[in-house]
């Protein structure tokens, strides 16, 4: 697929990725059993975004991290501020390490399986 589409939906997923997380929800257990979910569905929703970040726009991992760490501070604060929801900084950990763990699997990804059968 092209890179513009990548980038089309890198938007997309951006801005569903908002309106998921200031949707006015209780995130704490949604799950029985399974307190604070909201971390897990935090990293993965980051990795995706590191993903597709990376397919539509190419950019370093540090270039990244930055983007979306502040994306994900961004988010918390408005957490915070505008809804009834509590920013959490836990969450900041979960979306960071996401980031960081899409770009280590991407790196050993690549060291493991030669160009040819990618």
């Amino acid at each position: 697929m092209s890179q513009s589409f990548y980038r089309w939906l890198c938007l997309l997923c951006f801005f569903l990725a908002t309106a998921s997380f200031l949707a006015e929800l209780n995130g704490h257990r949604i799950i029985a059993g399974f307190a604070h979910i909201d971390k897990v569905a935090h990293f993965g929703i980051f990795a995706i975004l590191s993903a597709l970040l990376w397919k539509g726009f190419k950019v370093s991992p540090v270039t990244a991290l930055i983007v979306l760490g502040a994306y994900g501070g961004s988010i918390e604060l408005a957490q915070h501020y505008f809804t009834r929801r509590h920013g959490d900084w836990f969450d900041l950990l979960a979306d960071i390490g996401g980031v960081i763990s899409f770009y280590l699997v991407r790196s050993v990804w690549h060291r493991i399986r030669p160009r040819s059968q990618r």
